[in-house]
């Protein structure tokens, strides 16, 4: 099969003659609404912001919903049949049917005007006996003027029924060195359904409603306290507890369990995220440069993510971690206005700069394409971390053969004069082989007691995606920066040497890690932004300092 399917795509747009794709509730029969769920529209308010579905819990079967006053219900959405009942309503599954989800290995990517080359690869890899498929996802939209389009044409391999499958014949094209990356894609075949029942708790009065209901505040300036028990079965994820500002919807997600789904403008929805994303007590250059990275991240991301669920981002780290208004805080919120409708724009012209950032460098950031699949991101091309003139014998790179030295040296970094997270920048932890031999299991290497662990290929930080384990039971490889510190223990980066630990019979009893920096280290690092602030950089320097070829633009 070599039909073009689109997994997301529309057309938003303002001031460019278009027409915009604005939900309306009186325009949309509910199989439309329903459809609007697991599309990538958006629509804007009164004041040009965005209008953004957010994730805040998913895998449960019930939910308390409690209003500052009476909640009003729409079981149609806005702009159908409306209940105005009390303020605390409960929300329970009745019955469900999962949704119907196909993965696809990426063998091919290109963007939107590279749809020529991917057809001339067809006749490769159908040699190959892949089931060659080329989709599209993420999205156009038009915002102030300009068109933003971060579409990507995929060529891929598929279907299959699990997210596991997919990823093995991506291991095997790798192996074949046909491909650079394992990358996998989700596509929705058929929604999720299921019979919701929201229940009056103040008046007794019951709506049964099919796969979705709507609940807004009776006053904009109210907000909608969610919670919610975790299930037995450990399914759950999101906040078990939250207010919120804006609507909300529950519904099915894609494992038939119940979802619940905030709307609200970006803005909104940013005040809640910066106050969660770094400390609110970090200076306001930091904080509006968390502001502006935020928000980059969130629209760039837009189509592009969460392409099987009903919502266009989630609350969870995957995306980025929102809590709501309990965690709002009056010098996150400055920062948000102070920045209102700013993100980084690629100096080409070609669109946003997906402004991804973490924690602490470790006193160098990294590529995208060691991280993540995908290409290499001129904005997001890893370098030393640090002032000018300083630590300059590693500003080429951190590899196998001066990592030691890298990690020996006292950090004379941006991170290093932030005065926060001082124990990320260098750090040293040991783990026994018993815990090893669990949790590389629980990660699908079951290699038995561990007996050497070999880096095998670092990026440009001295960051590892590529590592060998060899215990008494076999070999195993494991791929990927996030992979490989959850495998270890949860470890605090994929930038570490390690080395073993022996009793007096020669024994391998644990292995001991050394190594710098918190998170994935890819774009902006949040303390090092914290030390550039301390040391009187503003926020537009902090992001040109970490997105290079780009600009700071207002879109809205």
């Amino acid at each position: 099969m070599d039909q073009f399917r689109s997994l997301a795509m529309t057309v938003i747009s303002l001031g460019l003659g278009l027409h915009p794709v604005v939900v309306h509730g009186d325009t949309l029969s509910r199989t439309d609404k329903l459809r609007v769920l697991y599309s990538n529209q958006f629509s804007f308010n009164s004041r040009g912001i965005p209008l953004i579905t957010i994730g805040i819990i998913e895998g449960t079967d019930s939910v308390e919903l409690q209003g500052e006053r009476p909640i009003r219900v729409l079981p149609e959405g806005e702009g159908g049949a409306e209940v105005v009942g009390g303020r605390r309503w409960k929300i329970e599954l009745k019955s469900s049917r999962a949704a119907k989800v196909q993965y696809f290995a990426v063998i091919g990517r290109e963007t939107v005007s590279g749809l020529s080359k991917l057809r001339a690869e067809l006749p490769i890899w159908r040699k190959r006996r892949a089931r060659t498929e080329m989709l599209e996802v993420g999205s156009v939209y038009g915002m102030s003027g300009r068109v933003f389009d971060n579409r990507a044409l995929l060529l891929t391999d598929g279907p299959y029924d699990s997210v596991g499958a997919a990823a093995r014949h991506a291991e095997r094209y790798l192996t074949h060195k046909w491909v650079n990356k394992v990358e996998t894609v989700a596509q929705l075949k058929r929604r999720p359904a299921g019979t919701i029942e929201a229940v009056d708790l103040d008046t007794g009065t019951h709506i049964r409603a099919r796969d979705a209901i709507w609940f807004a505040p009776a006053d904009a300036r109210h907000v909608i306290a969610v919670r919610s028990a975790r299930n037995r079965s450990g399914a759950f994820t999101g906040q078990l507890g939250g207010r919120y500002r804006g609507q909300l919807y529950v519904t099915i997600d894609r494992v038939g369990k119940l979802a619940v789904v905030n709307a609200l403008p970006a803005d909104q929805l940013l005040a809640g995220l910066v106050s969660s994303e770094t400390y609110p007590s970090a200076p306001p250059a930091a904080l509006q440069a968390q502001a502006g990275a935020a928000r980059g991240n969130l629209l760039a991301k837009i189509g592009r993510q969460s392409l099987a669920d009903p919502y266009l981002t989630c609350a969870w780290a995957r995306c980025q971690v929102y809590k709501g208004v309990g965690f709002e805080h009056p010098r996150t919120t400055a920062a948000v206005q102070k920045t209102r409708g700013l993100v980084l724009m690629r100096k080409d012209g070609v669109g946003l700069v997906d402004a991804v950032y973490h924690a602490v460098s470790g006193g160098f950031t990294e590529d995208n394409d060691q991280v993540w699949p995908g290409p290499p991101d001129p904005a997001l091309r890893g370098h030393l971390d640090a002032p000018s003139g300083e630590m300059t014998a590693f500003a080429s790179g951190i590899r196998d053969d001066n990592i030691r030295r890298w990690l020996a040296a006292r950090p004379s970094t941006w991170g290093a004069r932030a005065g926060v997270n001082r124990n990320r920048l260098r750090w040293s932890v040991r783990r026994a082989v018993t815990t090893l031999a669990k949790t590389l299991a629980e990660w699908g290497a079951p290699v038995g007691i561990p007996q050497r662990i070999n880096p095998l290929v670092r990026g440009r930080s001295g960051r590892i995606n590529l590592v060998e384990v060899t215990g008494t039971r076999g070999t195993h490889r494991i791929r990927g920066e996030l992979a490989i510190r959850r495998a270890l223990g949860n470890l605090n980066s994929s930038m570490f040497v390690v080395d073993a630990v022996r009793d007096k019979a020669g024994t391998v009893v644990a292995f001991e890690f050394k190594g710098g920096g918190w998170g994935h280290g890819v774009g902006m690092s949040q303390t090092g932004a914290i030390g550039m602030a301390k040391s009187g950089k503003d926020f537009r320097f902090i992001l040109s300092h970490y997105y290079a070829n780009s600009e700071v633009t207002r879109v809205y």
